[in-house]
C-alpha cells in the first residue's frame, strides 16, 4: 500500500509539485512542476505551472484548472472547464465533458467513451473508442473512433476514421469521413469534403442546429461520395458512385457512377449517369 501524503487546498496557497495521494483544492492553489497523484479533485481554482499532471486514478473538475503541461489520467470528469496547455491528453477509462474542456495544444487519446453534453476543444489529434456528442466538439487535427453518434454540433478539419457514423445533429467535416455505416439525418446545412464506406444513408429530419448564420434548405453537401450502397436524399455531391444507388427527392448530383442499380426519385436532379 503507498504512503504518500495528501494535498489539501482551502483557501489560497502554493506548493511545489511532486508524488502524493489524493489532492483536493478547493480554494484557489498553484502547483509548480510535474505533480503524481493517486486521485484529483478540483471543486475550486487550481493550476499546474511548469509540468504536468499524472493521476493513476479519476480527475474530477467541477471548479476552474489549468495544466501546462501533458495529462494523464484513468478518468476525467468536467463540470466546470479544464484547459491544458501542452499535451498530449491520455485517458485511459471514460471522458464526460458536462461544462468546457480544452486541449490547447497536442492530441488527446481516449481508451473509453467521451461523452460530451458540454463543450470539448482539441487542437491536434483526437483518438477515442467511442464519441457521443450531443454538445459541440471541435477537432483541429483527425478523429479516429470505433463509434461515432452526434445529436450535437461536430467540426472536424481533418479527415475521421470510425467504424460506424451516425449523426441527426450540425456536422462539418473537412476531410474525408471513411466508416462502414454512415447515417445522416440533415436539419441543417451539413458539409463533408467527401465519404467513402461500406453503406451511406442520408435523410432529412426537422429543424434544428446550423453551422451557418441563416438557416436555408437543409442538405448534405460533399464533392464525393464513395460506397457500395448508397441511399440519399438533400443531398448535393459533384460525384456519387457505388454499387447500388438510390437519388432521392431534393438532391442535386453532378454525376453518379454505379455498377449495379441505379434508381432517382421524380424531384432530383442527375445530371449525368455512368454506368460501369
Amino acid at each position: 500500500m503507498n504512503n504518500y501524503g495528501n494535498l489539501e487546498i482551502y483557501g489560497v496557497g502554493s506548493q511545489n509539485g511532486g508524488r502524493f495521494g489524493k489532492v483536493f483544492i478547493a480554494g484557489s492553489g498553484k502547483i509548480t512542476g510535474d505533480l503524481e497523484c493517486d486521485c484529483f479533485e478540483l471543486p475550486g481554482a487550481g493550476k499546474v505551472e511548469g509540468g504536468g499532471l499524472t493521476v493513476h486514478g479519476p480527475i474530477e473538475i467541477d471548479g476552474a484548472g489549468r495544466v501546462e503541461g501533458a495529462v494523464r489520467g484513468e478518468a476525467l470528469e468536467v463540470n466546470g472547464s479544464f484547459k491544458v496547455g501542452n499535451g498530449p491528453c491520455e485517458i485511459g477509462g471514460d471522458l464526460e465533458v458536462n461544462g468546457s474542456f480544452k486541449v490547447e495544444n497536442g492530441p488527446c487519446i481516449v481508451g473509453g467513451k467521451a461523452d460530451v453534453s458540454g463543450s470539448f476543444k482539441v487542437a491536434g489529434d483526437l483518438s477515442v473508442g467511442t464519441l457521443a456528442v450531443d454538445g459541440s466538439t471541435k477537432v483541429e487535427g483527425s478523429v479516429s473512433a470505433g463509434e461515432i453518434e452526434v445529436d450535437g454540433v461536430l467540426k472536424v478539419e481533418g479527415p475521421v476514421q470510425a467504424e460506424s457514423f451516425r449523426a441527426e445533429g450540425a456536422v462539418r467535416i473537412d476531410g474525408l469521413l471513411n466508416a462502414e455505416t454512415v447515417e445522416l439525418t440533415v436539419s441543417g446545412e451539413d458539409r463533408i469534403e467527401s465519404i467513402g464506406g461500406g453503406s451511406v444513408r442520408v435523410r432529412r429530419g426537422g429543424s434544428g442546429f446550423s453551422l451557418f448564420s441563416v438557416q436555408k434548405r437543409p442538405h448534405l453537401s460533399a464533392e464525393l461520395i464513395e460506397a457500395d450502397e448508397i441511399d440519399l436524399e438533400y443531398t448535393d455531391a459533384r460525384t456519387v458512385r457505388g454499387v447500388n444507388v438510390r437519388i432521392g427527392p431534393e438532391c442535386v448530383i453532378d454525376r453518379v457512377e454505379y455498377s449495379g442499380s441505379l434508381s432517382t426519385a421524380p424531384d432530383c436532379t442527375v445530371r449525368e449517369k455512368i454506368r460501369l
